[in-house]
């Protein structure tokens, strides 16, 4: 069968084609036409206003980040200069360095106390009101040919632009015997005339307000108050005093490249190493370090798993440690303190042996067994002996004859604290020689001795025998007991210029005298710890207003929280509480430091820390992982060691940043064209308290 496709097509309707037809065909299109223009008119239009909108706003918006910007940098500049006007109009050679009206009759009669100063322009540096003055009265350029068009005004309104009273405390220098208050006194209590040597502090409080402007119309303002602070350099430290080694919050001696990575975590405080630094590739926690850290070394090692690279800069990739203050590199070496003070020397007169004044150093002799034997006794009254060994006990300086530095008569019945003046002692001593192998408590106590007065107390374990001693600088008494022994003494430690014998005096940033003492360990120190409660919260170890060291030439061993009755600065933050009368340790050996975790598997210790004098003593961890070490102070060591540590925290104690620190602390070497104490510069800094933003009136 055949299939017959059929192709159908359709064939136009003749109608369609006639000319009227098409004629109005093409009148619709061109209305279509018309409608579609007008259409994408509206929308070009749309776009062009919209277009438009944008740049004024963004105009607008660019105008007023400048102007806001110009404010800002004249709120700095005119701060700034108001600053730079203080630092510059003081003059340190003359007592005060800045004005205080009324002479010495104004000045503050009270340590940290202060004083306001009267209305007007005699209580201001010469200078001062030229130096924001210059600002007002019209626009003042950055004339700062790359940057953007800005200018700012110091606005004169009497709630623009105003000074409060200026106030004004002092302190007395910490270093100097012969100072004291008020001012008008001719001569101290301790019979020499009142220098006044003293640290002034002057601050003026100020609001500023200042208006910006950049490019058009646009203006704003920005307010803030504040206050300027100029602090004076204080006198010189007592004679034959070097500078004390607790002035690092870190020192290492020997840190080999690659010799493995610091323990991580946040350090403040002076870092500095005759080696290099050696950082490892952490994170949570990294390095943070907020004050200067530097090196002999060129290179730093970065350690990324095991492996380690050297070079000067961080390798791509790695969790750079955040050096707020700077890293510096190829700095000269520094000398390695030695025990300027012999702390053996010290227990028996309260003076050791004077400082080292150049380099090298000379090692430090021994007291001679003979001197020991005519100054130290046990509880029970027996002499250290002449020659041979000595046995195993705590000895105390006392003496049962004469009269004591106060005056007050010494008996059997009634024996006093120090060297025996009979023998050709001053009176005086340092501490309490431990000879053997101890361990030792330390605890901020209250009475112990019958008194209800804040005592520090020692209690040192030998064997089967614990010895307790109570020093209470209230009353100025000594309290031994072991066993069913006690002895009961008059007076208590004193440190003395190693130089002149005359007694040092070390004042805390409260004003308060800190009351010193050195407890020396012929041996090693089995275990150091604070006391605890019975949930195992660590109790204070070191009293308000007491200076503490121990010394040790065997290995000294941290076995618990070390704590100060109260902190000398504020954490995390790391700033120095200016009214704190918190205590001081120092920590001092030969050997190794090894460090112990507390019942919570973390270690606090508030002190300064050195181990050493050996050329390889360090910080180790013999009694297992501690989870976080946390330092209120500082260390030293000869030669980084190899711990078992997860974060390592370090607080420096801002004290020591003036030359406080523990009593009897090994003393820094001085380096070439170095004075023995680096002198202290005044400084001028802005405390800014309070900032606002406004828009300006046009």
């Amino acid at each position: 069968m055949k299939l017959h496709l059929k192709i159908f097509a359709s064939a136009p309707d003749a109608r369609s084609c006639s000319p009227a037809r098409r004629r109005r065909k093409q009148g619709v299109a061109l209305l279509v036409t018309l409608l579609l223009l007008a259409l994408l008119s509206a929308a070009s239009l749309a776009m062009v206003m919209s277009v438009s909108s944008d740049t004024m706003i963004n105009g607008y918006y660019h105008n007023y980040r400048g102007s806001f910007y110009a404010a800002d940098s004249g709120i700095n500049s005119v701060v700034e200069n108001m600053k730079n006007t203080v630092l510059g109009a003081a003059n340190g050679l003359v007592n005060p360095p800045l004005p205080v009206p009324g002479g010495v009759n104004s000045w503050p009669t009270a340590s940290g106390t202060w004083v306001q100063l009267p209305t007007g322009a005699a209580s201001y540096p010469a200078g001062f009101s030229s130096s924001y003055s210059v600002f007002q009265g019209g626009f003042y350029s950055m004339n700062d040919p790359g940057s953007w068009n800005g200018q700012f005004e110091l606005m004169t309104g009497a709630t623009q632009t105003y000074f409060s009273q200026p106030l004004v405390q002092l302190q007395l220098d910490p270093h100097d015997d012969a100072v004291c208050l008020p001012a008008t006194v001719v001569t101290c209590p301790n019979g020499k005339a009142n220098d006044q040597d003293y640290i002034w502090t002057f601050a003026y409080p100020y609001t500023i307000t200042v208006q910006g402007t950049a490019q058009g119309s646009e203006r704003e303002q920005i307010q803030e108050s504040g206050v300027i602070l100029y602090t004076s350099a204080p006198g010189g430290p007592a004679s034959g005093i070097s500078l004390n080694f607790s002035k690092w919050g870190a020192f290492i001696t020997n840190f080999t490249q690659c010799l493995g990575p610091l323990v991580p975590g946040t350090m403040t405080g002076p870092f500095f190493t005759d080696g290099q630094w050696n950082f490892g590739n952490f994170s949570s926690p990294g390095y943070t370090f907020t004050d200067s850290v530097g090196q002999e070394g060129a290179n730093v090692s970065w350690w990324s798993g095991n492996n380690c690279s050297n070079s000067a800069t961080a390798p791509n990739g790695f969790n750079k440690p955040n050096f707020e203050s700077g890293l510096s590199l190829s700095q000269n070496p520094v000398t390695p303190p030695t025990d300027s003070f012999s702390q053996a020397q010290a227990v028996l007169d309260g003076k050791g042996l004077p400082p080292c004044t150049a380099t090298p150093c000379p090692a430090d002799p021994a007291p001679s067994q003979a001197q020991e034997n005519l100054e130290l006794k046990t509880i029970n009254g027996t002499a250290f002996p002449a020659s041979g060994s000595a046995p195993t006990n705590v000895y105390i300086p006392y003496y049962t004859s004469g009269t004591s530095p106060t005056g007050a008569t010494c008996s059997s019945a009634s024996p006093c604290y120090g060297s025996n003046t009979a023998t050709g002692g001053s009176g005086y001593a340092g501490g309490f020689y431990v000879n053997g192998d101890a361990s030792i408590t330390l605890s901020a106590t209250t009475g112990g001795d019958g008194s209800s007065n804040n005592t520090q107390t020692y209690s040192i374990v030998q064997g089967a025998t614990t010895t307790t001693i109570i020093v209470d600088n209230v009353n100025s008494t000594t309290t031994v007991k072991s066993g069913g022994t006690t002895l009961s003494l008059q007076g208590v430690p004193a440190q003395l210029n190693p130089n002149t014998g005359s007694v040092i005096t070390q004042l805390d940033p409260s004003g308060n005298a800190v009351s010193p003492s050195l407890i020396y360990v012929n041996g090693e120190v089995t275990g150091l710890t604070g006391p605890y409660d019975t949930h195992n919260n660590p109790l204070p170890a070191i009293q308000n207003d007491t200076g503490v060291t121990i010394a040790a030439t065997g290995d000294l061993s941290i076995t618990g929280d070390l704590e100060y009755a109260q902190s000398p600065v504020s954490i995390p933050a790391d700033s120095l509480v200016t009214t704190t009368n918190a205590g001081v340790l120092g920590l001092y050996t030969t050997g190794n430091i090894n460090l112990y975790p507390d019942p919570g598997g973390n270690l606090t210790v508030n002190a300064s820390m050195a181990a050493i004098g050996s050329g390889t003593s360090g910080f180790e961890t013999p009694g297992g992982g501690i989870n976080t070490w946390t330092i209120v102070g500082g260390r030293s060591e000869d030669q980084a060691h190899g711990v078992n540590i997860s974060v390592g925290n370090t607080y420096y104690d801002r004290r020591f940043a003036n030359n406080f620190g523990p009593p009897w602390f090994p003393t820094a070497v001085p380096q070439p064209g170095e004075l023995p104490v680096a002198p202290i510069a005044p400084s001028a800094s802005v405390s800014r308290l309070t900032w606002s933003e406004g828009r300006a009136s046009q």
